[in-house]
């Protein structure tokens, strides 16, 4: 049984809150009581107003700031500038209905918004140095984001729009985000075998380095027009028809296809080939790997075991195909949780789970709880296995 650490806070009022923190859990949940699943770690109302420096004081062993991560769910603004004082690795914010905040100054390393049923207005924070990554998620017609005079470049920029079930339906888009235009890197996630990505909204990055791209999308000859490219990313892409040769981009050095179909990940392992010998091209890194079959999108797609050993890949498979029958029919979103919970605990009994294997178990219940017939929040699903793992 672990050592448990009951701690009392003044987040709301005096002593207003008392937490038990286990040894190496670094995340934090904070929000209103889900209807979905369980409580998050704090309680709080929606316009609650919280005291963020109650937290001063909690470090792990080793001194660092703790909690190290925060989940959010509410209207309370005020970690932007508690973090000028407190620095904090990972913010995570879903607000429970329209919002404005200024987070120019904010030292957040990674910061996401999850933007659902309101508007969200938002100044980005202007260094990289105190936030090198900045994601959006949801209903992106909803946000608007801005950089304050003093910002430099834009952060690394992730996006993570709604999609729609049917593969079918028109691409989805990003909004014009013109404040942005000077990104370096962006990045697009959205779930293969459903709406897909227009890739022509991404010219509004003409500064862009790094494109890395993620499910399906559409209209990828749009990438053309970014000649600044130097890195392009393509994970769990079923359908690659229409990507321009990699000659298109004389700076590209850096090029990897994983887990994407198996056609055009044969065509671009050539091309490689021959921009290395005839054209003399030097890569930083350039891979095609786990390439596959159309068919496998359609029954073993997104399984992020491929690249771990064979036994303990079977062995996350089967959990994993435990989990999905658990939540094929479940009774309630309590027994999706329960589902997801008892296969995280399977693999925590695995041996060798290092940063690449969490990231992909991170991944496989972010699938599953997608696939669930309740709609589970991703921050949700992120409490349970942030709250379950020991890796």
């Amino acid at each position: 049984m672990p050592n448990l650490d009951a701690l009392t806070l003044s987040l709301t009022g005096r002593a207003s809150h008392t937490i038990v923190r286990e040894p190496g859990v670094g995340s934090l949940t904070i929000g209103p009581p889900s209807r979905r699943g369980p409580s998050p770690d704090i309680t709080v109302g929606a316009d609650d107003k919280i005291n963020w420096s109650a937290f001063d004081s909690l470090t792990v062993p080793a001194g660092y700031p703790w909690p190290r991560w925060l989940y959010y769910h509410g209207n309370d603004t005020g970690f932007a500038a508690w973090s000028m004082k407190r620095p904090i690795e990972r913010f995570d914010w879903t607000p429970a209905s329209a919002a404005s905040i200024d987070a120019s100054r904010a030292r957040i390393g990674q910061f996401t918004v999850n933007v659902r049923t309101a508007p969200v207005d938002i100044v980005l924070p202007e260094s990289l140095d105190d936030c090198r990554d900045f994601a959006a998620a949801g209903d992106l017609s909803l946000l608007s984001p801005a950089l304050s005079a003093a910002a430099g470049l834009p952060p690394n920029l992730t996006f993570a729009p709604d999609t729609h079930p049917s593969r079918d339906a028109e691409p989805v888009r990003l909004p014009h985000f013109a404040a942005l235009a000077g990104a370096r890197s962006v990045a697009v996630s959205v779930v293969p075998l459903r709406q897909p990505f227009d890739c022509a909204s991404l010219r509004q990055f003409p500064q862009a380095r790094r494109v890395d791209l993620r499910g399906q999308f559409a209209g990828p000859a749009a990438l053309a027009s970014l000649t600044e490219l130097t890195c392009l990313e393509l994970r769990y892409c079923p359908d690659l028809s229409g990507l321009p040769p990699l000659s298109t981009w004389p700076k590209l050095t850096r090029i990897i296809g994983w887990n994407i179909e198996e056609a055009a990940g044969k065509r671009l392992r050539a091309e490689i080939r021959h921009l290395t010998k005839a054209a003399g091209r030097s890569w930083e890194h350039a891979s095609m790997t786990q390439l596959r079959a159309s068919e496998w999108f359609v029954t073993e797609y997104g399984l992020p075991f491929s690249g771990w050993p064979t036994k303990v890949a079977r062995a996350a498979v089967k959990a994993y195909r435990t989990a999905e029958a658990g939540i094929a029919a479940p009774e309630s979103p309590a027994a999706v949780e329960a589902a997801i919970r008892t296969f995280v605990r399977a693999i925590n009994a695995l041996p060798g789970i290092e940063t690449g294997e969490r990231d992909d178990a991170g991944e496989a219940v972010r699938q599953l709880a997608a696939n669930a017939p309740f709609e589970i929040a991703p921050d949700l699903a992120q409490s349970w296995f942030d709250a379950e793992r020991h890796f």
